[in-house]
């Protein structure tokens, strides 16, 4: 027992003797009063037993408690497991602002709540920040759990050393816990490890530090592998390697030089895209796409801080279908500063040399050109999630026409042009397909007279029609036999309906019926209330945004919720007439939870309160305080139900009223807002949140909600056709004719804008003029270029009509 002690005391002197070297990364967390543990609490029986064990209990510990074996593990390393201290160090945000958002989190607090009713605890963060934050949290907590899982792995294998152990624990991120476990994920061992299992490494060591080895001696002809000199220095300088690259003092540096590096991107076309094959005597090349559409990456080259990120999300499809081939040119000045500092750490200068040129060319700088493309693609993942945000924010607040019956046009050729008929309510009056006679004009047509009959049957008030194919010829067939006359026509993005009509979630909704029709169904509902409807659709098919099919649904879906949350605090929801794809995207809600709310809805007539919540079966404390906000009650008991503000301020709320002296059972009138204007512009809001004994952010939050005004003017309005009339297929288009359009999505490199003629065309930023660029749903006049024959119609912008 004496002997093992004493082993443990000098393998913990040997590891803080080589973490001292290291820079701390995070500040330690002050210590709980908590019993140390001894030897022989611990019983290991060898040295990779007992640094698994300690680390275990490290990895199973809350963060707070972690600080408890920092006298049994890599000096430094146990604080990096604080989830909060490594979010602000990733983030560069103040500490107390990370254990605040940790701590919130962890009371299972929403980021829509946190963002409107904690926002002091997180220094008035927008939502938007708060959710790159979030993100980065769980990346931190996968690491945690990777570390473990790989840790147990190394140790059913054998292959867990006191390097590797403080390696793992040293990783910041995925990828860097990668560089040091992949080269011993196999099955098979390693170039290092079948090296050491010849007995070289304390030879290795040796070299490295300096000392001299005679490496004839340690030839023998008995094994084969060290037969000669040559085989011999192999072996050796793979163990050097090994350690060099596995040294957390290294690893800190590689991270620093990657910051401080100008890596080039380069992209070429591959031989493989060139190959032709013959298919019917015409040529057929062998991609997804048409290579052409990568011509201007065939040949190109850019330094990757210029990278824009349309152009990596294009270079990665490019290469995920085998057209371009991509590569990371890593300059010499890394090497040759790493190879610099690695001198610094050992004196053994010829094997650093040769250790270090192993590494490099094997492991670290294949792992680089992964990190840099990794960094570019999620950069450019969080841009193209940006601009889809951007553009549905507001293609959700596309005005909403209330009070009116409805028909929706599907239009088509073969298929017919499918027709359904809602009341001002949303539900379905009728449904049918028509199939009416584009080509060709016929003064009797069928299809006319059962449309006029069924339109004047339901007292239909407005058309909506859809903008896809076939979409011209309806709208003049609607002209010719004078349907649209007495009737306004409105022309209704359709992008993601069809995709809708054969969802789980629309044949729920309409179960056994047509999918063509449920489509005409879903267009007539765009026009009452679009908010409502689009939410039903799968995010990358809305049209909106860039490059969505490239982007992981799971972020999508995210970036939907987050966006419909920032509507639903702006435009708030009625409990009593919202639907369940709308309500099981509230702050604290779910599914199961936002249709036992319906449920309950149906059984009692509807809610008369906030508080009525609870009643719900499912929703407990937590969710009510998570979701109420979100929630309006209109024309209830209680003025403050149809707002913003919480029920747990509504005391605040009404002392504050009281004290500029307005009734809030007066805040439907027109003129509230403005009154709430005049008796706020000269108060001292620091001075009064004393008084109410409040926080600033809660009591400005009342004011902007006493202040709030209709939503109306942040909305798109639905255009009558605004389409040029001669024109209505792509063929009929020639270079320089002139054309009005409505922009249907906006990016980073110009925008697209619909014409009428099936196809969306491009405004080049080059090509907006002295212009800036037009916002969604602007009309807009264009002149075509890039013609005859462009891959893209392309138009340049003559001036925005509205």
């Amino acid at each position: 027992m004496e002997k093992q002690v004493k082993i443990t005391r000098k393998r913990k002197l040997e590891e803080k003797e080589d973490a001292k070297p290291r820079k701390k990364l995070a500040r330690t967390v002050e210590p709980t009063k908590s019993k140390p543990r001894t030897v022989k609490e611990i019983k290991l029986k060898t040295k990779s037993q007992s640094v698994t064990a300690e680390t275990e209990k490290i990895l199973l510990q809350p963060s707070s408690t972690i600080s408890d074996a920092k006298a049994d593990a890599t000096e430094g390393s146990v604080d990096l497991w604080d989830e909060s201290i490594v979010l602000a160090q990733v983030e560069k945000i103040p500490e107390n602002l990370a254990k605040n958002l940790v701590s919130l989190l962890s009371e299972g607090c929403t980021l829509p709540f946190i963002a409107r009713y904690r926002k002091t605890a997180v220094d008035n963060l927008m939502l938007d920040r708060l959710q790159e934050l979030y993100e980065t949290y769980q990346n931190v907590i996968q690491l945690k759990k990777k570390a473990k899982s790989v840790i147990e792995t190394l140790k059913k294998s054998k292959k867990l050393t006191l390097d590797v152990e403080k390696s793992i624990l040293n990783a910041r991120n995925l990828s860097e816990l990668d560089l040091v476990y992949a080269p011993l994920k196999s099955h098979s061992l390693s170039l290092s490890e079948r090296a050491k299992k010849l007995g070289l490494e304390p030879h290795a060591r040796n070299a490295l530090n300096g000392n001299y080895i005679d490496v004839e001696t340690l030839c023998t002809k008995s094994n084969d592998e060290l037969s000669t000199v040559d085989k011999v220095e192999a072996h050796i300088t793979h163990i050097v390697a090994d350690i060099i690259h596995k040294d957390p003092r290294v690893l800190e540096k590689i991270r620093s030089l990657k910051d401080e590096t100008k890596f080039t991107i380069v992209s070429s076309r591959t031989k493989s895209s060139m190959k032709e094959t013959k298919d019917s005597g015409q040529r057929k090349i062998e991609s997804k796409s048409d290579p052409e559409t990568y011509k201007i990456y065939f040949d190109w080259k850019c330094p990757s801080h210029f990278v824009k990120s349309y152009q990596t999300l294009a270079l990665n499809r490019g290469e995920d279908e085998k057209i371009l081939s991509v590569k990371v040119v890593v300059p010499d000045w890394f090497y040759n500063n790493l190879e610099r500092f690695c001198i610094t750490l050992w004196n053994g200068i010829f094997w650093i040399k040769k250790g270090l040129s192993d590494a490099y060319s094997r492991l670290i700088k294949p792992w680089l050109s992964r990190q840099v493309r990794s960094e570019l693609t999620v950069a450019a993942q969080k841009e193209a999630i940006k601009t889809f945000t951007t553009n549905l924010e507001k293609y959700l607040l596309t005005e909403p026409i209330k009070n009116r019956r409805i028909a929706g046009l599907d239009p088509g050729f073969k298929a017919g042009c499918k027709v359904g008929i809602i009341n001002h309510n949303g539900d379905k009056l009728e449904t049918f397909t028509l199939h009416p006679d584009l080509r060709r004009k016929n003064e009797n047509d069928p299809a006319a007279s059962y449309l006029k009959s069924q339109l004047k049957k339901h007292m239909v008030e407005l058309i909506g029609l859809g903008n896809g194919t076939a979409c011209r010829e309806t709208e003049t067939w609607l002209k010719e036999y004078r349907i649209s006359e007495d009737i306004p026509v409105i022309i209704v993005p359709e992008q993601g309906a069809s995709i809708y009509s054969i969802s789980k979630e629309a044949q729920k909704e309409h179960p056994n019926m047509d999918p063509n029709l449920i489509s005409a169904l879903s267009i007539a509902r765009r026009v009452l209330d679009p908010l409502g409807e689009l939410i039903k659709v799968e995010p990358k098919h809305l049209g909106v945004g860039m490059y969505q099919h490239d982007i992981p649904t799971k972020m999508l879906e995210t970036a939907l919720d987050s966006t419909v949350e920032q509507i639903v605090s702006l435009v708030g929801v009625d409990i009593n007439t919202a639907s369940l794809a709308m309500l099981r995207r509230i702050s604290g809600l779910n599914e199961s939870k936002a249709k036992k709310i319906l449920d309950y809805r149906l059984k009692n007539e509807g809610f008369s309160s906030r508080g009525e919540i609870l009643k719900v079966a499912g929703i407990g404390k937590i969710t009510y305080q998570q979701c109420v906000g979100f929630l309006k009650i209109l024309g209830g008991p209680e003025p403050l139900d149809a707002t913003i503000i919480h029920p747990e301020s509504y005391t605040v709320a009404k002392s504050f009223a009281k004290k500029i002296g307005v009734n809030i059972n007066e805040m439907s009138q027109l003129n509230f807002p403005a009154l709430v204007e005049q008796k706020t512009s000269s108060i001292n809001i620091d001075r009064i949140s004393e008084d109410l004994q409040t926080d600033v952010g809660t009591l400005e939050l009342i004011i902007s909600a006493f202040k709030q005004k209709s939503y109306e003017e942040n909305i798109i309005r639905f255009v009558k056709p605004v389409y040029s009339l001669s024109v209505q297929v792509k063929e009929q288009l020639k270079e320089g004719m002139t054309l009005t359009g409505v922009v249907r999505n906006v990016v980073p490199f110009g925008c697209f804008v619909d014409c009428g003629v099936g196809e969306n065309g491009l405004i080049h930023k080059s090509k907006l003029g002295a212009s800036s660029t037009p916002r969604l749903g602007d009309r807009v006049e264009v002149t075509v270029i890039a013609f005859p024959q462009p891959k893209r119609l392309q138009f340049k912008l003559e001036r925005i009509l509205d």
